[in-house]
């Protein structure tokens, strides 16, 4: 085929069935409906005898340098623009943000050309930006400091489904940013002596333009106005999202952020907080949570969510047949249940602020106390046999037939309305029960995914809801699912070779925009 002479409506239909569907032949191949070996025939007959344009090279050395001497305090705003495309109001935004903050920012150039013309000469006239974003271009690679590398060189295709795919081994241990109209996030395992990896994508400030097929309006839905803001400290850094609505304002933890300036912002609609897991909760993580400077006493958010609050420890039914793991627990009183349920009541009454309310998640560790209840040997457990005992009859009263099978008593939120003194500002759910905070479902824990399926943040992606889920410890943002991490030491007993695990938390904002926010070393900004 490729000796052969193709007309230009073949070429142009050929590069452009490329182009909608991201680079993938397979998938154009059955679009077109021929076979992948006239498609890439095709392909490259087009390639060969379309006059290839040159692409306008930038000069950001000057500004490069800038950057580059930036002192080891500083805070940097990353974002990204599309070439022949308009600034959209955010850019104002961003440029008070940066006023105010003494804020450096960073745009990287994306190339984005009509696929009807991606090999013609006509595309140049494409090749250019916005004279008010042009002094912030950055097309260089640098690293911020040693655990944080900015790949300004690479320009990501606008339309790609999976901005940060591939990326993984590119920048070596250092986490990344890289420059999309998705505001993704990705974490990946290392060692557990280092933290874990994290790439970042970082919205745009230009407008929506893209072409009118699949692949565009793929790219049009889940184009985000905004940034990545890097608050850099030595050798720390402090990344999270700035998420804008479409008339380009945007949140940043206390203050509301406009094109014409800031003011303090009001209470936080809610914090999701990455999975507690009382018994083992990492001291520095409560401190970053709830103490005087923390993430609570500054937000003042109106409803915390808690995922996984109690690890039930102490009768792990992964510990069946573990005999030292039994002996430690029996030496150090950890495997009583009630002192152990009565702790993490405690530890709830003691940090959660009367004027908040609690939203507990039906989550797998919660409900091992049912299993528990459920499954054991009285009998063999003499230490827990009256506070068994007392369980088992307020379930047995409780259970019931109704149109859908047999429901029973939830024993956790059974002792919290006995123990827990905040539990008249508590809401307990039960699985599948929906809640929803500004329009984002917070309702699931993440453990139990589509049709019974195993949970994952790409399976909660297709449900078509704006969601925030735990369980994973790994945060991530993935086509509109926010994963929060873990409040929980990053080392236990269960979790062996290199891990993603991050103390990681979820902002949701009044407007409804949301944000990750990593604590590291016990702080959570700078």
């Amino acid at each position: 085929m490729a000796s052969h002479t193709l007309s230009r409506k073949v070429i142009t239909q050929t590069l452009r069935l490329y182009a909608e569907h991201g680079g993938n032949i397979a998938a154009a191949c059955r679009t077109a409906g021929i076979a992948r070996t006239t498609f890439c025939d095709r392909l490259a007959f087009a390639k060969r005898h379309m006059d290839p344009i040159q692409e306008t090279q930038l000069d950001t050395t000057a500004y490069y340098r800038k950057i580059t001497d930036a002192p080891s305090r500083s805070v940097f705003v990353f974002t990204c623009a599309q070439n022949a495309t308009k600034p959209h109001p955010v850019f104002k935004t961003l440029l008070q943000y940066c006023k105010y903050r003494h804020a450096t920012l960073v745009v990287i150039p994306l190339r984005y050309h009509n696929p009807t013309s991606f090999w013609s000469r006509g595309a140049q006239n494409d090749d250019w930006w916005d004279a008010t974003i042009v002094p912030y271009l950055l097309d260089k690679r640098f690293d911020l400091n040693k655990h944080l590398t900015v790949l300004a060189d690479i320009k990501t295709q606008p339309t790609a489904v999976s901005p940060l795919a591939g990326l993984e081994t590119m920048s070596g241990s250092r986490s990344v940013v890289v420059g999309h109209p998705r505001m993704e996030m990705l974490t990946v395992p290392t060692p557990q002596s280092k933290l874990p990896k994290m790439l970042y994508s970082t919205g745009c400030v230009t407008r929506k333009n893209y072409i009118s097929a699949k692949a565009g309006k793929k790219a049009e839905f889940h184009h985000s106005y905004g940034a990545v803001v890097v608050e850099r400290c030595g050798d720390l850094f402090f990344p999270r999202q700035l998420n804008a609505t479409s008339d380009g304002c945007f949140y940043d933890l206390d203050y509301y952020y406009t094109p014409q300036g800031r003011r303090r912002s009001p209470r936080a609609a809610a914090l999701v907080m990455g999975d507690s897991h009382v018994e083992f909760i990492d001291p520095s993580v409560v401190s970053a949570t709830f103490g005087p400077q923390g993430i609570v006493k500054v937000l003042r958010p109106k409803v915390l969510v808690w995922h996984d609050t109690h690890d039930f420890y102490a009768r792990n039914h992964h510990h069946n047949g573990r005999v030292f793991t039994t002996y430690a627990k029996y030496r150090s009183d950890m495997d009583n249940v009630e002192r152990l349920l009565d702790s993490t009541f405690a530890f709830i009454d003691q940090h959660a602020p009367r004027d908040t309310t609690n939203v507990f998640v039906a989550s797998n560790h919660t409900e091992a106390l049912a299993r528990w209840v459920a499954e054991t040997d009285p009998k063999a457990d003499p230490k827990n046999i009256l506070f068994w005992a007392h369980t088992f009859l307020a379930m047995l009263s409780d259970t019931r037939m109704t149109n859908g099978g047999t429901v029973t008593l939830d024993p956790f939120e059974y002792w919290a309305r006995h123990k827990l003194r905040c539990y008249e500002n508590s809401i307990f759910l039960v699985r599948d029960q929906s809640y929803r905070i500004c329009n984002i479902e917070v309702g699931f824990h993440g453990d139990q995914g589509l049709n019974g399926a195993k949970g994952n943040v790409r399976g909660f992606t297709k449900i078509g809801t704006k969601s925030v889920i735990g369980h994973h410890h790994s945060p991530a943002i993935q086509a509109g699912v926010y994963c929060v991490g873990t409040s929980s030491r990053l080392h236990l007993e269960y979790n062996h070779g290199p891990s993603s695990w991050a103390h990681t938390h979820c902002i949701i904002y009044p407007n409804g925009k949301r944000t990750l926010v990593t604590i590291v070393n016990g702080k959570w900004h700078t």
